[in-house]
């Protein structure tokens, strides 16, 4: 059984553990990133979406994002467009990109794949229509200093301002070698067989089983692929296959349509929350008051639980930020020179309010 949004992919049978498996089962929510390789603190995060991201992210270290493959002809012919900020809160560059392009996202650089204009209205899509794409993440899960540029941008990157931020994309089927740098691990493009002396991971992008993941020993030779990306250290062997191949992770509370609808007004310490005419609310904390869009600040609010408050700084439309401080340990809503602190009960309380009438978060 696979999500009705995966219905066009193309999921090869047998062999090894498939990332196009993995994100196709009908379990999975929207932009639901889980780790699916990790060589210590460093990791390759799947994720898929039928929608384009609700939210902007400053990460720990320099990321690395690239939409995969599915055999979905209609999603890999998409444009995609990446936004890089600055500490300003002003565009610093923009990527244009494609299935197959792996872009870096320079750590504490906000990055906002996607981002809608105004007035941010959520796609209306007729039952049986929505598709997916697949994203593969490499990033660090701990502050971990910008690298090394194995790969320079081209005219598909274009940055804003002077000095322009560090950017980056490569075409994964059209070169080979080293490609991305994170710690004390590298990613590849290899054609045909390769040798690992502290093993890694091999993902296959061309060959019979594309999207099939392989975890090498220290000293395996991997072959039965034509061209595919490795995930490996020169100082350390790859960690166990994580978690998610046995059971995606489950949210921290349930989704909106599995407990009763909240409602506008809502109040919560300094929070104040209220109805607004177009699909949006108005958030105020203390002075500091915006319009933000209740469709997009629902998803905001389930992805930031979904990920266990782990997220550091993210940021929705009409500048509402949510702050975890890396490890869950310090919640804050913010708002402009504002902040206040929210518990996980009040996110959800917030989440069940805020949200639309009409709203799903199992979208298909």
């Amino acid at each position: 059984m696979r999500h009705p949004a995966t219905a066009h992919w193309v999921v090869p049978a047998g062999g090894g553990p498939n990332l196009r498996e993995l994100a196709s089962r009908p379990e999975r929510f929207e932009h639901h990133l889980v780790p699916v390789a990790t060589i210590g603190t460093v990791q390759l995060e799947l994720a898929t979406a039928s929608e384009p991201l609700y939210f902007a992210h400053v990460n720990y270290s320099d990321e690395y994002a690239l939409a995969l493959p599915t055999g979905d002809v209609m999603i890999e012919a998409f444009p995609m467009r990446t936004f890089l900020g600055d500490a300003a809160e002003r565009d610093a560059g923009r990527y244009n990109h494609k299935v197959g392009d792996l872009v870096l996202h320079p750590v504490g650089v906000p990055h906002w794949p996607g981002r809608l204009r105004a007035p941010y209205a959520p796609m209306d899509m007729l039952p049986g229509m929505r598709r997916c794409g697949m994203s593969l993440v490499y990033c660090a899960t701990a502050p971990t200093p910008a690298g090394t540029l194995p790969t320079a941008a081209d005219a598909r990157a274009k940055p804003y301002v002077e000095p322009a931020p560090r950017m980056s994309i490569v075409s994964v089927m059209q070169v080979t070698g080293v490609i991305a740098a994170v710690g004390d691990t590298t990613l590849s493009v290899v054609d045909g067989p390769v040798e690992l002396p502290r093993g890694g991971w091999v993902i296959v992008l061309a060959g019979d089983r594309p999207g099939e993941l392989v975890r090498a020993s220290a000293g395996d030779r991997v072959s039965g692929f034509a061209r595919a990306l490795v995930f490996a250290s020169a100082v350390r062997e790859p960690d166990d296959w994580a978690p998610a191949w046995a059971r995606l992770p489950e949210p921290p509370f349930g989704a909106f349509e599995d407990a009763a609808p909240g409602a506008l007004p809502f109040a919560a310490g300094a929070l104040r929350v209220a109805e607004a005419d177009g699909g949006c609310a108005r958030v105020a904390i203390g002075s500091a008051s915006a319009l933000i869009p209740r469709y997009w600040a629902a998803r905001t609010l389930f992805r930031w639980a979904l990920h266990n408050y782990r997220l550091g700084s993210i940021e929705t439309y009409g500048g509402l930020r949510f702050a975890d401080g890396g490890d869950g340990s310090r919640l804050a809503i913010e708002l402009g020179d504002a902040s206040t602190p929210v518990t996980p009960a009040i996110v959800e309380a917030l989440y069940r309010a805020i949200a639309p009438a009409g709203y799903v978060e199992r979208a298909t």
